[in-house]
This record gives C-alpha cells, structure tokens and sequence, in this order.
C-alpha cells in the first residue's frame, strides 16, 4: 500500500460504510433490548423465557421483532409498573 493512501475503500463508498455502522448498531440495540425486556418479563415461566432467549439468540433479526410484536403482553391493571 503506498504511504498516505490512509484507509480509504477505493470499492465501497464511505456512505454505504456510514450505513452499514448505523444498521448493525440499530440490530444490536433490538438484540440486547430484547434480551433485557425477557429477562424482565414476569409473564412467561423460566422455560417460556428460556425459549424465547433462544429464538431472540438464533434469530438475530427476527427474533427480537417477533419479541416485541407477538412475545410481550400488556401488563393488566393492579400490576406492579402498570399506570
């Protein structure tokens, strides 16, 4: 590589770069969210759990969408953190 070329892609554009950082860290925090909101969910067993963990780890992208959409219930009134 000659000197002062710095680390520039001279293939992939610094926009599509950019992008690509902003969705990974955009997939990471669905992971790890969704992984705190199991851990903190007091509506399914320990097995219930265990298995959406499971799903959520085997289905990066997926699993946490499905989490959120389908695996949360709404907390009923009288709860504790219900308003």
């Amino acid at each position: 590589m000659p000197a002062g070329s710095g680390s520039v892609n001279p293939v992939i554009p610094a926009a599509w770069e950019a992008m690509v950082i902003v969705a990974v860290a955009f997939i990471a925090a669905l992971f790890i969210g969704a992984l705190i909101s199991i851990a903190r969910s007091r509506n399914h067993t320990p097995a219930g759990a265990a298995l959406w963990v499971l799903a959520v780890a085997a289905l990066p992208v997926l699993g946490p969408v499905l989490w959120f959409l389908t695996g949360r219930t709404p907390s009923r009134p009288g709860r504790p953190g219900s308003p």
